[in-house]
This record gives structure tokens, sequence and C-alpha cells, in this order.
């Protein structure tokens, strides 16, 4: 580093301070919205709303959407009758309710949808409601195929609608001032980024339990095989879809995802250049398609290097990302963070230990060094102790994430998950499993925008 680039204590400890004090008055607010929501006021407009899929993430998304003023829940879809059940449970007065999404999406008291269905049946939902002329919000991953992804964006494009990708990530209490920290060049030149979400249990490996009454009354299993391979009723591939490669793309695409996605937001990239990656079935042997261990190295253009692992085997505690810059270190956890100012700390005695003394001394003298072969004149800057930060009084980040889909729609603005930001987040994901599968390297192709394998 020059010294015109080099911070004084004195500097760094008012700089970092002026942070501190800002994000304390912060999150003194109780109810801080994440991202930029925070200063959104809604209008009395009312939504209308309708879910397709109401499973374990779709009623979350339902409960999330609850807390929005003016958001009006109309009608859910589920092909299994006990998600149906449980959706009337939750919302207070009429609610229609069908198996069938196309019913929902005739209605005309339906503005937007709100999409958590099996990976496979993403692309067509999508495309049938904006054909439909419904606002859509997505959750990850976007698509079961980095190929579908070119068309969603032509047909987002061509529709005008608001498409909110649903990676809450991007919507934590912290990620705003994570972003405003790593751009200010506090942390130096970032090279390495490692991203993890480790699990250590049968339901973080993806074995949901499975309701006593599951069966072909209740589950509309033809409507949920699609146009993917046809398996007899199996309740297994219907309540544990993520363990199969035929409705999923295992923990790339899904876990993955998010760690892309909060990355790319906070280091303002949009791709990754290539991918490699190992996976394997550990331990968790019964049944399942998809690894339950993934690890993987992706290169940016923009010269850094993503290291992202996932285990549904282990579960010790540890910061989600991890940003590694030349001046300091920060620990990001969504809805807190801590910041390690650690500069270059220079000193000559392990490699001069070997020199004869006047040869020491000549060189301490050529180079200004003291007692200890550090520099006398502009010494880096000493490390200072670590700040941490903390939103836990930020707005829940699903409701977040939600609310400024509602907003988007309701105020003519662009969402802050769009869809390009989806694809390019999924795209990672799809780029780990491909290398899993052939052993290669596979490479993103930015101008023909395609995955390439070399």
């Amino acid at each position: 580093m020059s010294k015109n680039d080099s911070l004084t204590r004195r500097e760094f400890l008012e700089k970092t301070t002026l942070i501190a004090s800002t994000v304390a008055a912060v999150s003194g607010v109780k109810k801080v919205r994440g991202q930029l929501n925070n200063a959104a006021v809604l209008p009395l407009a009312r939504l209308g709303v309708g879910f397709i899929g109401v499973g374990i993430r779709g009623t979350l998304l339902l409960e999330g959407t609850q807390q929005i003023k003016g958001a009006n829940i109309v009608a859910v879809c589920d092909l299994y009758k006990g998600h149906l059940d449980r959706a009337k449970e939750l919302v207070k007065g009429a609610l229609v309710t069908t198996n069938d999404y196309q019913e929902l999406l005739s209605r005309s008291d339906i503005d937007a949808v709100v999409v958590a269905v099996p990976d496979h049946w993403h692309k067509k939902v999508v495309l049938d409601a904006l054909q439909a002329g419904k606002n859509v919000y997505i959750e990850k991953p976007l698509t079961h195929r980095w190929e579908d992804g070119e068309e969603l964006i032509a047909a987002v494009d061509k529709s005008k609608k608001v498409v909110q990708v649903g990676s809450q990530y991007l919507s934590m209490g912290c990620a705003l001032k994570a972003v405003d920290l790593i751009r200010s060049g506090r942390l130096g030149q970032i090279t390495m980024v490692e991203g993890k979400v480790h699990r250590n249990s049968s339901t973080g490996a993806w074995y949901y339990p499975i309701p006593p009454d599951a069966s072909p009354q209740t589950i509309d299993w033809k409507r949920f095989i699609g146009d993917s391979k046809w398996y007899e009723f199996d309740p297994k591939r219907f309540f544990q879809w993520r363990l199969f490669w035929d409705y999923s793309g295992g923990l790339p695409t899904d876990l993955f995802v998010h760690l892309v996605s909060a990355t790319h937001q906070l280091m303002g990239v949009e791709a990754a250049e290539s991918v490699f990656a190992f996976g394997a079935i550990y331990r968790w042997k019964n049944y399942r398609d998809v690894p339950d261990q993934m690890c993987a190295l992706a290169t940016y253009k923009e010269g850094f290097t993503f290291k992202l692992t996932a285990t549904a085997n282990n579960s010790h505690p540890g910061p989600a990302i991890t940003f590694y810059g030349t001046e300091g270190t920060l620990e990001y956890n969504g809805d807190s963070m801590k910041f390690f100012f650690e500069p270059r700390q220079e000193s000559y005695n392990y490699s001069t230990h070997s020199w004869a003394t006047p040869t020491v001394e000549q060189f301490k003298d050529i180079m200004n060094l003291n007692d200890k072969q550090t520099p006398l004149i502009d010494p880096p800057p000493q490390a200072a102790e670590p700040m941490s930060f903390d939103a836990k009084d930020a707005e829940d980040s699903t409701a977040a994430h939600l609310r400024n889909f509602y907003d988007a729609i309701r105020k003519g603005t662009k969402p802050l998950e769009d869809i390009r930001f989806g694809v390019n987040a999924v795209n990672v994901g799809h780029m780990v499993n491909i290398s899993f599968k052939t052993g290669k390297i596979a490479r993103w192709n930015a101008k023909a925008r395609k995955v390439e394998v070399v």
C-alpha cells in the first residue's frame, strides 16, 4: 500500500467510530427494514395476492405477507390437502383454495403471485403467471437448469411486470452496512471470500417428516410429477423433493445460492467466471440422489476467489460469509457482522536471521528500520479492536424482501432482486453441479451467456 493510501490509526478510529455510531443509531430503532425498504411508506392501495405452493417455505412467505399492510391474500394453491388446510388456519376470513394454479392465475382480483414450488416447476409457473399478467415473487433457486434463465429474462422484459427472486439474504438487516464498509475500501483489496452453510440433523439433510395422512387421496401426484420422469406414488419424493435431481439442484442451487446472492450484492459483482467442485454422499446414504456435502471454488474477473462449502454432517458455528482483504476481515451473518482491522505488519527479523550482524545493521540503516526491523518512517497503522454490528431489531428478512416486492409493484420501481440478478446467482450453483458431474471446470461465457465445460 502506498503512503497516500495508508490510514493513520487516528484516521481509522475516527472513521470507524462514525460508522459504529451510525449503526448504533439505526439499530436502536425497532423494526428497521432490511435493504432498500428503510424509508418506504406503503400506499394504502390494496394488492390481491395469490400463493402457488404453501409447503414449508410457502407457508413462511404467507405469514410474511400477513405482516404487510395492504397485501390481501385472496387464494392459495397446493397439491397436498394438508397444506391448504394449514393456510386456511392461518388466514382468517375468506380464502379460495385449489390444486390447479391456472385457476388462481385466471382470477382478476389477484395482482401478484408468490411462487414456492419445487424447482422443476419454476420456469413453467413463472411463464404462465407472466402470460396471465401477474407480478411474480419466485423463490430461489430461480431455475432448475441454467438454460432456462435466458428465456425467463426475455419473458420478464416483454411482460413489463415486477419479478422479485426470493433470496432473502439481500434484505438482511446488516446488508447495506456491509456494502458501505466493503466499498469504502476499509478492507483493502479483497482477494478471497469464504461462504458456508453447515448443518447436522436429518431435517438439515432434507429428510423432512412425512405427514401421517399422506396418500394418493390427499396428494395430487400426477401434477407434482409434471414433465419430469414418471414414478409411482412416493410420498418421500413429494415431501423430500430436494433429495432428488429430478426436482432439485441439491446443495449448490439451494444453499449456495444464498451465499452467492449475498456476495454478489456486497461485492457489487454480477457473475462468476469459472467453477470447480467436489461432492459426495458421505453420511445420509438412504435413497437420496444429491450429495450431502459439496465444496467449490469460483473465480471472479474482479479479482477474487470464492470458496463455498455446504454439509449436512457438521454444524460447528461460524460466520456465513467471510471477506478477506489486505487491510481487514469482515465476518458476515446477515443480521450481524464483525470487522477486524488488520493491516500489513512488516518485519524483517525472520528473513534476515541468517545474515551476519554487520550485514543486518547495514540493511537496517538502508531501510530505516528499528531494532525490531520494522519501518521507522511512515510506519503502517496498528491493528485495532474488532467492531461488532448488530441488526437483530431489524424487520424479518423474509417480510422485508416481500415488502420490497409489493412496494415495487405499487410504485413502478425496480425490485431489489430482479430477474437478471437471480439468473446470475443461480447460474453459479448450476456451474457447481456441472463441474461436479463432469469432473471439469465450468466456465461462464459472458458474451454468449452460456455455461461451457473445459
